[in-house]
């Protein structure tokens, strides 16, 4: 096996593991769960035993339902630290199996701090959609950096190209779609508003 696909089975380890984790910190049952996410208890279950590949979208409803972001749920659980580095080949990646869309969560692990930068591409084509999260609990800006993407917002849509920048909350349903014929390319920063 190579370095990449051990990568991607490391990802697809830690994001069972955390979601199994963040559920028992709620003290959610699986039932909980999937009332609070729209997602089945059998794939939850099978998500947490790793025994079928969550897509981007089922990842989405479950972080909502566990109140957090695809990010902190991937995070380490590591000493808090002041300064931390990390290489852009050690970062974690994930592609989402059922539309190719990749995630590189770029914001070291272990710092404590209420912002999250993800870098995404989009290949041609591909949506992805994000129920709303708690209530004025996270917002974001999305910096556009190669190719085009389309944001929608509840009724508000947006095309975002290479430098513009979106700044929103997510306490509505989102999404993002690649209209255009190559990957669309952009930053994520999201921010933590309450502890």
């Amino acid at each position: 096996m190579n370095d990449a696909a051990d990568s991607f089975g490391d990802i697809e380890a830690r994001i069972a593991a955390r979601l199994k984790a963040r559920r028992e910190e709620l003290g959610l049952t699986l039932d909980m769960l999937a009332e609070r996410s729209s997602v089945s208890r059998a794939m939850i279950s099978r998500v947490e035993r790793r025994e079928s590949s969550p897509t981007a979208a089922l990842l989405g409803r479950l972080c909502a339902g566990l109140e957090t972001t695809l990010s902190s749920l991937m995070a380490g659980i590591e000493d808090i630290s002041r300064t931390r580095f990390v290489a852009a080949a050690e970062q974690p990646f994930w592609r989402d199996p059922a539309t190719g869309f990749e995630r590189r969560a770029v914001t070291p692990g272990g710092t404590a701090s209420a912002v999250e930068i993800v870098q995404g591409m989009l290949p041609p084509g591909a949506r992805i959609e994000y129920p709303a999260l708690n209530p004025a609990g996270y917002d974001q800006h999305i910096l556009g950096q190669e190719g085009r993407l389309r944001f929608h917002l509840g009724d508000e849509s947006f095309d975002i190209g290479p430098g513009d920048c979106l700044y929103t909350m997510l306490d509505q349903p989102h999404g993002f779609r690649n209209p255009g014929k190559q990957p669309a390319r952009y930053l994520v920063i999201i921010r933590k508003l309450r502890p």
